[in-house]
């Protein structure tokens, strides 16, 4: 049943009104952007706002915003050798009472990417989509003891087939897998559909759910209407350590995957990453290790990711090689490079990104 847009959206906050939890399980607010508000933001280029920002976190409410702009060059491509693009988030989110939290994200996309011309399956970039202003997640939550319930619009990969240890990695692939992106499609940055998700979290194990109404159109972001298609995801964590889950899709079938990701001293940290499916790309693999924050620069990353796709487009391989630099509290500066090969030879990527928090 189709309904407008203002009842759509008055509907969701009915729905989810009161069932939040005060989370620190947003994992990436711009979606598959590496540069997290936790790692980089000592402070922010505008300042505290006349004593505003702590005003307002006193009030629970916090408000980030956050630019991110790149350039992309492939110098062997016949076209699109040299590319920009830039993401702008904004974030707020409110936490009136312990368990309880709200949470809303605002996206403005511009320029292009490399993928048109490369035709890989990875996404050099994990920030270029759709030039635009859209709504992304959209979502309140509540915790009822170990239990949690999260209802809105969400974005799967937000919550599942993570690895915080391949977040400082520019390639798309190292957010959310390419096996899932390609095969499932949706819902995946920087798209959230109508959505209810929940986590039990205990001593030793968390398990996680979801259920997705997918292919709902949308205006910038806001559902029109309901989709014609549904995705169940789940997947256990144990130790916060391994992972193992699956999901289907009411039209592009089933997947399985397991996660590996661990800290293994102080200073290091790796990842390796599983997955079997339905579709164009049947099987996955990505192993990688990040390095920082190290005891001569703080604030620093270093990482290395390679992934491996096989399936009807043919085996695929991406290697990367990334250094996050902290210019100031507010300012990093990100030099990267890449080889994507495939039966058709070996393309390079070199590529900087700066991020800003606003």
């Amino acid at each position: 049943m189709s309904v407008t847009r203002g009842a759509y959206l008055a509907l969701l906050l009915a729905a989810s009104a009161g069932t939040a939890r005060a989370n620190d399980d947003v994992v990436d607010p711009c979606a598959c952007s590496p540069n997290k508000p936790h790692f980089h933001r000592a402070d922010a280029a505008t300042g505290g706002w006349g004593g505003l920002r702590q005003d307002f976190l006193q009030d629970g409410l916090k408000i980030s915003g956050t630019y991110a702009g790149e350039v992309f060059a492939g110098p062997g491509l016949k076209s699109d050798k040299f590319v920009t693009a830039g993401l702008f988030l904004l974030a707020l989110d409110y936490t009136p009472g312990e368990h309880t939290a709200v949470h809303i994200a605002g996206l403005g996309i511009h320029g292009d990417g490399l993928s048109q011309e490369l035709m890989d399956v990875y996404g050099v970039s994990n920030n270029v989509a759709d030039p635009g202003v859209r709504l992304f997640e959209a979502w309140a939550e509540q915790g009822i003891g170990p239990l949690t319930i999260r209802a809105g619009l969400l974005s799967a990969d937000q919550e599942f087939i993570l690895a915080q240890h391949s977040t400082v990695l520019l390639g798309a692939t190292f957010g959310i897998v390419s096996l899932f992106s390609d095969n499932v499609l949706s819902p995946v940055y920087p798209v959230a559909e109508p959505s209810v998700s929940a986590r039990l979290e205990t001593d030793a194990i968390t398990v996680r759910g979801a259920v997705y109404d997918t292919d709902a159109p949308d205006e910038h972001g806001i559902p029109r209407s309901f989709g014609h298609q549904a995705l169940a995801i789940g997947e256990v964590q144990v130790a916060g350590t391994f992972s193992l889950g699956g999901w289907h899709h009411s039209d592009h079938g089933n997947g399985i995957y397991g996660v590996i990701d661990s800290k293994l001293d102080r200073y290091t940290g790796a990842f390796a990453r599983f997955a079997h499916a339905d579709g164009p790309v049947s099987t996955y693999f990505d192993a990688g290790i990040r390095v920082g924050p190290g005891p001569l620069r703080p604030r620093d990353f270093a990482s290395i990711g390679l992934a491996f796709t096989s399936g009807a487009r043919g085996p695929q391989t991406i290697l990367e090689l990334t250094y996050q630099y902290l210019v100031v509290g507010w300012l990093t500066i990100q030099p990267d490079a890449q080889l994507v090969m495939d039966r058709q030879g070996t393309e390079g990527i070199i590529a900087t990104r700066m991020v800003v928090a606003l």
